[in-house]
């Protein structure tokens, strides 16, 4: 496995690390587990105020010696006006080292919490060519609940939804990694340096479970790559010492309706642009949140697509891109879009002139021709187009002639406003 898989692993194995914490007080000196050959989690110093476990089923949750069944029926039962754990010490059998440090939940009740926060995460991921590093700050979960937790310890369903909560905010954090590809002694250093900001989200839950609406933003997210190396001489090319910018995330399911819109799903890239995605599907139904794996499959693939829209705001990347092709040609800027605009218009001869290339094309077109916005609106045409079939596409073209492209509605306009 990668270095970069390893560390991507690692930030949400991290989580689940802490879910086992959970009427008197309780205290572990040092507790430890094996999770495999060379992987261990130590939990150090661990505290529990008005919790209802005595004293030796504390230390049999955080031993792992308890079957996954018995683990999920003690976090279950587990109440406790707050746990603490000062260090989290974790390895893992390729060798990394994580440490968490200040572990507190507040009001643990059936495997869930008010809240749970942690102050820090540290790791190193060794490599031969230099350890990666990686850095977070402060995050706190507020009404956690992990009412699947039990059933996926079972080894039912490892992909049941068993974590849920209505609020996290995160400080942020960074990750560097070596590129191998620079040399260590290379100007300005040899490492990829990326760096999130802070995240919110929100989420809203029926008492089943069902997820009613969810909005997430992350801010200053951004990856540095070494000056040296070929994306950072790509980056200077174009006028970039960085890549950074934010994301979004807004959707909402109707149950009753049994409809789920994605209102934004984008990423903002500062002087580059902005692509965002959102959407309706009908007849989703509610198990799409709850069931177990095979349920939730098949009634996403049953789901129909009421529309897709894509949108695309041009903040720089398309005019350096045709200055660049412009200079390296020795043609002027319009010379190089009248060509691409030329390849454009012959798009639709290539698929019989289907509608949906069509109109695509002509978008594209007066994209190139003024490069600000673009926006594609996707549905069906003739019988209702399923997840399903998008999922497994057997013939593209057929795919594309079951497409039609319609013009986005236009912007809500206030009553008293006066028509153009």
């Amino acid at each position: 496995m990668s270095i970069h898989s390893r560390a991507a692993l690692a930030l949400s194995g991290l989580m689940l690390a802490v879910a086992p914490a959970g009427a008197g007080d309780v205290s572990l000196d040092q507790a430890a587990f094996s999770t495999g050959a060379k992987g261990k989690v130590t939990f150090k110093n661990v505290q529990l105020s008005d919790a209802n476990l005595s004293q030796p089923e504390v230390a049999s949750l955080f031993s792992g010696t308890l079957t996954r069944e018995a683990t999920g029926a003690l976090l279950e039962r587990l109440t406790a006006k707050q746990l603490k754990i000062p260090e989290v010490e974790i390895l893992s059998e390729n060798g990394d080292r994580y440490i968490l440090h200040d572990v507190v939940a507040d009001h643990i009740e059936k495997g869930g919490a008010q809240s749970l926060a942690f102050a820090s995460l540290d790791g190193v991921l060794p490599d031969d060519s230099g350890d990666a590093t990686l850095h977070s700050g402060p995050a706190r979960f507020e009404a956690l609940s992990m009412p699947g937790l039990a059933a996926s310890l079972r080894g039912e369903d490892l992909n049941l939804p068993a974590f849920r909560f209505a609020h996290l905010n995160w400080d942020g954090g960074e990750l560097s990694l070596v590129d191998k590809a620079t040399a260590a002694g290379a100007p300005g250093g040899n490492r990829i340096r990326l760096n999130a900001g802070p995240a919110h989200v929100d989420q809203t839950f029926d008492a089943s479970g069902v997820q009613l609406a969810a909005d997430a933003n992350f801010a200053g997210l951004s990856v540095k790559m070494p000056p040296q190396s070929k994306g950072g001489a790509a980056l200077t090319a174009f006028g970039y010492g960085e890549v950074s910018g934010d994301a979004h995330y807004s959707g909402a399911y109707d149950l009753p309706a049994r409809e789920y819109k994605l209102a934004d799903y984008s990423l903002d890239l500062r002087k580059i642009g902005k692509i965002a995605f959102s959407g309706a599907l009908s007849g989703l139904e509610k198990s799409v949140f709850t069931g177990d794996k095979a349920t939730r499959e098949q009634a996403i693939q049953a789901a129909t697509v009421d529309w897709a829209q894509i949108d695309v705001t041009n903040a720089g990347l398309f005019d350096k891109i045709v200055a660049f092709v412009s200079l390296s040609q020795g043609r002027s800027p319009e010379q190089v879009k009248t060509e691409w605009r030329s390849v454009v218009s012959q798009a639709p001869l290539l698929f019989s002139g289907a509608q949906a290339v069509a109109a695509t094309a002509k978008a594209v077109d007066r994209f190139i021709a003024e490069p600000k916005n673009l926006t594609l609106r996707f549905k069906g045409k003739g019988e209702p187009l399923k997840v399903g079939e998008l999922l497994h596409v057997a013939d593209p073209t057929a795919l594309i002639g079951r497409l039609e492209v319609a013009p986005a509605p236009e912007p809500a306009r206030p009553a008293n406003a006066a028509k153009p």
